[in-house]
Parts: C-alpha cells; structure tokens; sequence
C-alpha cells in the first residue's frame, strides 16, 4: 500500500477550512488570508463593522506592500526592523523601508532601475511569484524565468494554471499563492516551507494545529490512521474526531481514540510506541472499495492501479475550546507491499 495523495501539513481554522495548493475558488482568498493572519504572517489594513480583520482583498498591492507581504510570509518582520538597511533607491516611503531594505538585501526583490523600486506601482503576477520563488531558493534564469514564472509554480502546486501575465493580481491573489506556497517545497530539499518556518521559530504563539497523519498499518480490510501535531506546532487539539470515514464513497466500520491520552494509553497497548491527538482503526470491504475507484494511478513502469480514497470528516476542539472542522481525502493504491 503506497500513498498518493495526502494533505501534508494541514492547518486548521476555527473555520471549515482545510487549505491546499489548487487553483483559486470564491472565498479562498479570505480563507487564505485568515490562515496566514491566524500564523501571524500577514496582516489586515484596519477592522470591518463587524469587528473582523479587513484584508482589503480586492485592492492591488503595491510593489512596497508586496515585499512587506513576502517579509511578512518569511518571519522575518522582527529582523527587518530591527536593522538598518542600505539601497540606493530613493522612493521608498519610510514605512517600508526596513522590508525592501532586507528584501533587496537578501536577494528576493530587485529595483526598476538603479534608483527607482517602483514602489508606489502595482505589483504584477509575475512580479510576485518570483519573489515566492526566490524566497524558496530557486533562481531566476536558472530555474525559471522571471517573465514566466508560473510555469515553475504549477509545477511546484503554488499556482494551478490559473495565472498568467493577463492575470489581474490582487492582495486576494497574494493571501492565496502565499498559503499555497507554504506546501512548496524549499529548492533541494524534501522540507516544505511551512516545516522551514517551524523549525526556524518563525511562526510561534499560533492558535492554528499545524498536523499530520499517518498510516499506522494495512492489512486487508483493515486500516488505521494517527493523527498528530507536526514538530513545532505551538498548539495542539485536546480532542479530535472523526465524524464520518468512507472508502471509495463506501461505509465502514471504525473504532477510534478521540484524546491526547487516551491515543498514548490505546497505542503503548499495542505496543505501538508514539503519541497524537486522534487515532482510528477502520475495517471495510476492500474488494467492494477497489470495485467502487473511480480513479486509477499509473506508475513508472506503465502499471495502473485502481486508488482507494479514504474520506474524512473531522472535529477538533482546540485548548482555548475553539472548535474546528473540515473534510478531506487521501489516496492510496495496492502496490503488493501491504503491512
């Protein structure tokens, strides 16, 4: 049993939201902006009415803003006010200078001209990937083109094909490739940049899990999954439950520990050694389930394998009693290796 597809690092909200690298969709621009918001790595321009974070979505982000976004998105808005920083451009505004400044320093943006960064212009599409880009190690020239960068972004999951150089950008736009970008993976390394800003400290006092789950074992019509904190989250669920599972879109049955310790106590039973806020074992029909695929995988050799996609709904209660919800699915495929 191989996995396929998986949602990685989830990130949780106190909304209905699981946040994965697809192609924008209505209301994904304010969900991305409230996971960022709610990772401290974006920021509002003031509060609505209603006492929410106004994101100004709908607006285009100036080529300032956009690097205090990208600065934002990187942890290092400490660093970059906390230093003097030399350019020789001469229309930055005195806001934001200390995030060009650290920007340009470290090699993720560059001027208009010599003089000039163009500050108070409109960000472009183009503009704003490759600072992505850049900020996850990757060259202008070398691995992309700075003219095209989505082509590199498709591939990496940050863009879906949905932009291009025709492509209004808004600061919506931004929220959603910056969350999006956070599953990317860092140039020459199997570490995304969201575990790059974990381990670095960057993303600290957190109401958001950060998690992952695992496939503790297959064998036959059995399955069972853990789910658990990913290394540097700062919080975690006291309880976690999953409401519903289905393979293929087929009922099971399932037996599951829903708290931090009962899953220590159930596992170290089993002589399982590890910890988690959720755990599951689920028995269903495999050849019904493998009958019911709709979708096929084909490796390298040219074999093709009918997937299983095991269904989630979840719920989760965090420390301060927020609650949180959201569906996903992950798929698999019978390899002859099942343990």
């Amino acid at each position: 049993m191989k996995r396929i597809l998986s949602l990685l690092l989830a990130l949780t909200l106190a909304l209905s939201l699981s946040v994965t690298a697809l192609a924008a969709q209505p209301g994904q621009d304010q969900s991305s902006a409230q996971l960022l918001y709610n990772l401290n790595l974006f920021r509002g321009v003031g509060t609505n009415p209603d006492g929410s974070v106004d994101f100004a979505l709908d607006r285009a982000p100036t080529r300032a803003e956009a690097a205090t976004m990208l600065v934002r998105l990187l942890g290092k808005e400490e660093e970059a006010l906390s230093k003097t920083w030399s350019t020789s451009f001469t229309d930055v505004p005195a806001w934001a200078q200390p995030y060009v400044g650290y920007a340009y320093t470290k090699g993720l943006t560059n001027g208009t001209d010599a003089t000039h960064f163009g500050s108070s212009s409109q960000v472009t599409t183009a503009q704003y990937l490759t600072f992505l880009l850049r900020a996850l190690g990757y060259q202008d020239g070398v691995d992309f083109t700075w003219s095209t960068p989505w082509l590199l972004t498709d591939k990496l999951g940050i863009t879906e094909g949905d932009y291009t150089a025709s492509t209004s950008f808004l600061r919506g736009d931004a929220a959603v490739v910056s969350a999006n970008a956070l599953y990317a993976q860092m140039k020459g390394s199997d570490q995304t940049l969201l575990q790059y800003l974990l381990d670095s400290g960057a993303i600290q006092n957190s109401s958001v899990v950060v998690w992952d789950y695992d496939a503790v074992s297959f064998q036959g019509d059995f399955a069972s999954f853990l789910f658990y904190p990913v290394k540097g989250s700062s919080a975690t669920f006291t309880s976690f439950k999953i409401d519903k599972v289905t393979v293929n879109g087929l009922s099971c049955q399932t037996l599951q520990v829903t708290t931090p310790e009962g899953v220590s106590k159930y596992l170290a039973s089993i002589g399982y050694s590890a910890g988690g806020f959720g755990y599951i074992e689920i028995t269903y029909d495999e050849a019904a389930a493998m009958a019911a695929a709709t979708k096929t995988y084909t490796d390298a050799n040219g074999s093709t394998y009918p997937l299983l996609g095991f269904t989630f709904t979840y719920t989760g209660t965090q420390a301060d009693g927020t609650t949180v919800s959201g569906t996903f699915t992950d798929y698999y495929y019978m390899d002859g290796d099942e343990e």
